[in-house]
């Protein structure tokens, strides 16, 4: 009896030991070597821990990925293996998502507006965005969601909006005004720090895409309402889209570009930056 209880306290821990996202296979050495986005993803948060010294960010589970792991593994206090399973990627996750991006205050030159969102680590908090133009005189003060879908985490498709500066460029509205809202939208284009330089490219290699400041008409929803999750993207109330364009294009002179529904590379110079940093 007491054996099969063991073995049915094994099977019930094997079944509710699960990967999050990006994760969802073991990394281990092989040959040929495995590649991939989680192996990237993987490295890049391997080199924020204390434990992990020079490690290049490849793409490719080589040796110096598995003595890194082997480290972070130690230095945890758990079983060197040199594999990234279950257990390691998601306290990879839980320690290291963070990308300590902080703004500095500065627009880069070619930027004609800036838009500024400090975040909780719990996305479900709603927070305020700042819009300024490229003299970093405030232009408008409005309020966004930036929660994802589940599991929710910036490495996740459809998870929280990632961190970082980012290139922003103005376009004309979705295509469908109930999930997007009839306003243009803001499209981030590409990552320059942070989580957002790691997730963020103009390319079809990109981690993720299709990150927009938008509105939308959703069910049953109304201001001062909390807003719904997003795939990633942020979400502000319909007034306030409204806002930001009008400002944009009439004070600014930001030039509304035809909407590339997602087309990459993207066939524009941005006009804008974004900054979204994480205050606790």
């Amino acid at each position: 009896m007491m054996v099969r209880t063991l073995v049915v306290f094994a099977l019930i821990s094997l079944i509710s030991a699960q990967y999050t996202c990006p994760f969802s296979r073991l990394l281990s050495l092989q040959q040929p070597q495995l590649n991939g986005r989680d192996i990237i993803i993987a490295q890049t948060l391997l080199k924020r821990s204390p434990f992990v010294t020079n490690l290049t960010v490849t793409g490719y589970y080589d040796e110096p990925t598995s003595q890194a792991v082997s480290a972070f593994q130690s230095g945890n206090k758990m079983t060197p293996s040199g594999n990234i399973d279950v257990d390691t990627s998601n306290l990879l996750l839980e320690l290291h998502s963070y990308d300590g991006y902080k703004d500095d205050g500065k627009i880069p030159e070619g930027a004609l507006y800036k838009i500024h969102i400090q975040v909780s680590q719990n996305r479900s908090q709603e927070t305020q965005a700042y819009l300024y133009n490229n003299q970093s005189t405030l232009l408008l003060t409005f309020r966004v969601r930036l929660h994802g879908e589940t599991p929710r985490n910036q490495f996740c498709t459809d998870g929280d909006t990632p961190t970082g500066l980012s290139w922003i460029d103005l376009n004309t509205p979705e295509p469908d005004p109930k999930s997007y809202g009839p306003y243009p939208i803001n499209r981030l284009v590409q990552g320059l720090e942070g989580n957002a330089a790691l997730l963020l490219s103009n390319s079809k290699s990109t981690l993720r895409s299709g990150i927009l400041l938008h509105t939308g008409e959703w069910t049953n929803w109304v201001p001062p309402d909390p807003m719904p999750n997003s795939d990633g993207c942020i979400h502000t109330w319909p007034e306030y889209c409204n806002d930001v364009w009008q400002i944009l294009v009439n004070q600014l002179g930001v030039k509304l570009n035809t909407n590339t529904d997602g087309k990459l590379p993207y066939p524009y110079t941005p006009q804008g930056i974004i900054s979204i940093e994480q205050v606790n």
